[in-house]
């Protein structure tokens, strides 16, 4: 069975992803794919503050960085 961090190294070519509670590195919109059929989740943070989690994937929940300046 692949654990979560294998699955995350196959995508860590893409950019850095970010896990709940850590600080983001930059003022910016983040993106949560989810891995799944739902839409995105997107969130805008000033740096410095925290990731939250996505409600249903709890510590699971990966953010990265983009280019939206919304």
């Amino acid at each position: 069975m692949t654990d979560l961090e294998e699955i995350l190294a196959r995508y860590r070519h893409y950019g850095p992803s970010y896990k709940p509670g850590q600080k983001a590195p930059f003022s910016g919109t983040y993106i949560c794919d989810r891995g799944t059929m739902q839409p995105p989740v997107r969130i805008q943070l000033s740096r410095g503050e925290e990731f939250p989690e996505v409600p249903g994937l709890g510590e699971h929940t990966r953010w990265r960085g983009t280019n939206i300046q919304a």
